[in-house]
């Protein structure tokens, strides 16, 4: 497994300590930005290296963490601390340093439209899927329309690192159709138009969302998991 420079770049940032995330080591860190909920604990892994926003935790859960084969496993995690919340995990996503977008295309029309003008649409999906894209939180993206109706949306949000962190939002009726895949894929190449670096981060459960980064042309490295104690 190959770790992407931006992907290291962009978590070091976010954990606030340059030397994080060396290859096979553990670091510890406190009032990091994006690892973890404030207050909350949380693990970034890519590759074999780690690093543990502390949170809550103290020093001897701490240790218990460190001492873990994988802290961002949340079945090692439970069976050692027996956290009373947990958040993902969430696998991370990244195009190869030389790796290329799939030309992926399905039956409709792409465009470029504001969040604005799909509220509707966006109000009659389920809850979860939004909070899982946050495509209602952007404010432009990608549609796909087939006889004037929207099936699906994805765009993105600028995160530090000039990362573009993506999310792909498909119609219940759409989904196995391609819907998703073929947006998943402009959105990913207009992230890289506008000269960032595309993530995709899909809920460990979510093996739709899995087998659409897979492929657009996207690779595994990574994992994000955060719980609290009490």
């Amino acid at each position: 497994m190959t770790v992407p420079s931006i992907a290291r770049q962009l978590w070091r940032t976010l954990a606030g300590d340059s030397a994080a995330l060396q290859p096979g080591t553990v670091t510890v860190v406190r009032g990091s930005r994006g690892i973890a909920r404030p207050g909350w604990t949380g693990v970034i892994r890519l590759g074999d290296a780690f690093v543990i926003e502390a949170g809550e935790a103290d020093a001897a859960a701490l240790d218990v963490l460190r001492a873990l084969d994988d802290p961002s496993d949340p079945a090692q995690v439970d069976r050692a601390l027996q956290p009373a919340r947990t958040l993902g995990p969430g696998e991370l996503f990244y195009l190869p340093e030389d790796g290329e977008v799939a030309v992926l295309e399905v039956g409709g029309e792409i465009e470029e439209v504001s969040v604005k003008s799909i509220r509707d649409w966006l109000d009659r999906l389920p809850v979860e899927d939004l909070e899982e894209s946050s495509v209602h939180e952007m404010e432009d993206v990608l549609v796909l329309r087939r006889d004037g109706q929207v099936l699906g949306a994805a765009g993105h949000r600028d995160w530090p690192s000039d990362i573009g962190h993506l999310g792909v939002v498909v119609s219940p009726e759409a989904r196995g159709s391609g819907v998703g895949s073929a947006l998943g894929a402009a959105a990913t190449r207009r992230v890289l138009d506008r000269g960032r670096h595309p993530q995709w981060r899909a809920a460990a459960w979510n093996d739709a969302s899995r087998i659409v980064a897979d492929r657009i042309g996207y690779q595994k490295v990574g994992r994000q998991f955060s719980f609290r104690l009490t």
